[in-house]
């Protein structure tokens, strides 16, 4: 009697065990962060990669608004944009969402943060005065980004960097609102 409940309490150990090891396989192929080629730099906070598997996206960089093309310091956000990863392989990292492996925003891009070399891409555009600290959306980064973006703009208005050179500059959002 004790060997037939011994032998129930392994197969059950057994069974919950190959359900924990298949659980975190899937959980582990289910990544949002991953490695990819910049081929494009759309603008300022966009650009176009492909992964090592030859699937192409389109991203957008979380957290900051670039100015739009057609307004002041436009282009050169997007040539500081191109300057620093044009070609190069990057990490892109990303939030699952709505069982996607990351999350895309409503023209299906998908909302990463640059890696390159250790180096925050999109934290280097604001500290640089080629973008604004996109405050919208702060409540989507961990709170040390949140804080490190915020300061990084502070710091490039301080500093009169980039965009922050102009007498009065507008912000992206506001921008669009005014050309429609």
């Amino acid at each position: 009697m004790f060997e037939i409940k011994r032998e129930k309490m392994k197969n059950k150990l057994l069974y919950i065990g190959v359900i924990c090891i298949i659980f975190t396989i899937n959980f582990n192929l289910v990544r949002a962060d991953f490695t990819a080629k910049v081929q494009r730099v759309v603008d300022g906070d966009t650009v176009h990669v492909v992964d090592k598997n030859g699937n192409r996206f389109k991203v957008r960089l979380t957290g900051i608004d670039a100015p739009e093309q057609n307004q002041a310091y436009g282009l050169a956000s997007k040539d500081q944009l191109k300057k620093i990863i044009f070609n190069r392989w990057v990490f892109l990292e990303s939030k699952p969402r709505k069982g996607m492996p990351y999350t895309l925003d409503r023209y299906k891009r998908v909302l990463a943060k640059i890696i390159l070399n250790g180096n925050d891409i999109n934290l280097m555009q604001i500290a640089n005065g080629y973008a604004w600290h996109f405050k919208r959306y702060q409540k989507q980064q961990t709170p040390s980004d949140r804080m490190a973006y915020d300061q990084a703009e502070k710091n490039a208005k301080r500093n009169q960097l980039g965009l922050w050179d102009e007498k009065k500059p507008i912000e992206p959002w506001k921008w669009r609102k005014m050309k429609k």
